[in-house]
């Protein structure tokens, strides 16, 4: 009780200085959420911090306290959730270090300014529950035109938070990620509900959430798991660092490094190996001598499935994954569709005369997009290159929906950091929204086989040298998702925005703040 005096006691000034102190306090709450992120995933934390961008929420009286309410907040949680980037900037620190400070100023710049418009498009809604309604909607389609502007950005969508928590994880096999956020909303503003003594509204949330808990904890419990018979995969993680492995006097001995790993001691009969994103920096579809060496990591009637570099024009190459069978033969091959920025291309280069940060020339060629790869001895299978896993709803062909998901990435771009299990978390959600296995191969780790429930099986911890052998789980019948993607989690977002712009007869607000009233109209 002494703390919350002297916490309220702190905003007791004048007009101007409790603004200032408000926004640094948000701006610390979204750095606090954070951790509600993996690798830590302390989701508590978000029903504080949340919470609090609530109250303060219900406090503001014009648009510019609104916007910079979400934005100060936004703002605290990009810089410091994804402040990890930077590490892919110290690989070549002489060339990319002037740019190292940008990187959490420019996520905090992103997020503040789609968590600003979600909280200035409540402006005009009722503080209360109705303003609840207007947040919720607004945040779910401001994340879900996060993730395709500009190319998409849906790194930390606030509903990967859940992968920690089964039960509710399975709502995205109905919902998505994106449905996720939206109840995530509700749920996380409830210590509102609990100061305003608005117990009605915080007894509806705690049933909503016994609900859906209780309905994803029967899907778990009631699932039939199985494996896919006769299909038994080696990933192989040889944790290279990242400043060597582009190093053309070392690239044989990684190759070698790959052939050991892949032929050590372990299951009794492999099918199928899968290296990670660029395994080598050898064309193997061209480089007979380095594809001889490759295929002596095979035995008999064993496949390998590996990311590579592959010549798709005269001028350019195309990151890709190329399936190679026991006699040398590329049978089949992947080129990645959804390029990182900056990484293999840069966008406006007559305007940016940047260098991307991958040592390649030219620019990457895009490939076609999600497709449906037959693999000699496995059923047909989505390749994903990298992040390309992060995308909701646009990780398979729909027309010819495949049996598993093979992600291979390079995450040791980001060395020891939060990236890598921040990536593992998407990895997880488009397995349940899909209701598809994915076998994750990552050169630096994390590699994983996850079931289409999200649930990991196995897997190598980060930075581990090794290797992972595993039965890869059988496929759910396609999800209410996996039909429908994203179309119903927009519909109600809008009718939530809808319903929470109904006036009362009287035009007076239904809550009442009774901890926090004060005569002021407004904090700011």
């Amino acid at each position: 009780m002494f703390f919350l005096k002297n916490f309220f006691q702190w905003f007791s000034l004048n007009k101007k200085n409790v603004s200032k102190k408000i926004f640094v306090l948000l701006f610390f709450a979204g750095c606090l959420s954070s951790f509600g992120f993996q690798p830590h995933s302390w989701i508590f934390i978000l029903f504080i911090t949340f919470g609090v961008l609530f109250w303060i929420l219900n406090k503001c009286s014009d648009k510019k306290s609104f916007f910079g309410t979400g934005f100060c907040f936004g703002f605290g949680l990009g810089a410091c959730s994804l402040s990890w980037v930077a590490n892919a900037l110290t690989i070549d620190i002489q060339t990319f270090g002037w740019a190292i400070p940008f990187v959490p100023l420019g996520f905090g710049l992103l997020f503040g300014l789609f968590y600003g418009i979600s909280t200035l498009a409540c402006y005009k809604s009722s503080p209360g529950w109705k303003r609840l309604c207007v947040f919720a909607g607004a945040f779910t389609l401001s994340e879900w035109v996060r993730s395709w502007i500009f190319t998409g950005f849906p790194w930390n969508v606030l509903g990967n938070v859940w992968t920690v928590f089964p039960p509710v994880l399975q709502t995205a096999s109905v919902l998505g990620v994106f449905g996720l956020s939206f109840i995530s909303i509700f749920l996380f503003s409830g210590l509102y509900f609990l100061f305003s003594r608005q117990y009605k509204i915080l007894t509806l949330l705690c049933v909503f959430f016994l609900i859906i808990s209780s309905a994803g904890a029967i899907r778990l419990l009631t699932a039939e798991k199985a494996s896919i018979w006769g299909l038994t995969v080696r990933l192989v993680q040889p944790a290279i660092p990242q400043n060597l492995k582009w190093n053309a006097d070392t690239a044989e001995d990684h190759l070698m490094e790959h052939i050991h790993l892949s032929l050590s001691p372990g299951a009794k009969k492999i099918t199928h190996l899968i290296w990670s994103e660029v395994a080598t920096p050898f064309l193997l579809d061209q480089d007979d001598y380095a594809r001889a060496m490759t295929i002596s990591a095979l035995h008999q009637e064993e496949t390998l499935i590996t990311g590579s570099l592959r010549k798709a024009s005269s001028s350019q190459l195309s990151n890709s994954i190329l399936v190679i069978n026991d006699v040398g033969q590329v049978v089949s091959y992947y080129d990645k569709s959804h390029l990182v920025p900056f990484g293999e291309y840069v966008p406006f280069q007559k305007i940016l005369p940047m260098q991307k940060i991958v040592p390649i020339t030219s620019d990457f060629k895009a490939g076609k997009g999600p497709q449906t790869i037959s693999i000699p001895g496995a059923p047909p299978a989505g390749l994903l290159v990298c992040y390309e896993i992060i995308f909701p709803g646009n990780v398979i062909d729909r027309k010819y929906r495949p049996d598993w998901l093979i992600n291979v990435t390079n995450d040791g771009w980001y060395g020891l950091s939060a990236g890598p299990y921040q990536h593992l978390a998407a990895a997880q959600l488009r397995a349940v929204e899909e209701g598809l296995p994915v076998v994750r191969a990552a050169g630096s780790g994390i590699s994983a086989i996850i079931n289409p429930y999200g649930q990991i099986e196995k897997s190598l911890k980060l930075g581990e040298k090794g290797v992972l052998d595993g039965s890869v789980p059988q496929k759910l019948p396609p999800t209410f998702y996996s039909f429908y993607q994203n179309s119903l989690i927009l519909f109600l977002a809008l009718v939530s925005i809808l319903m929470g712009q109904i006036r009362n007869k009287k035009n007076t607000p239904l809550h009442s703040l009774r901890p926090f009233q004060s005569n002021k109209k407004s904090i700011f």
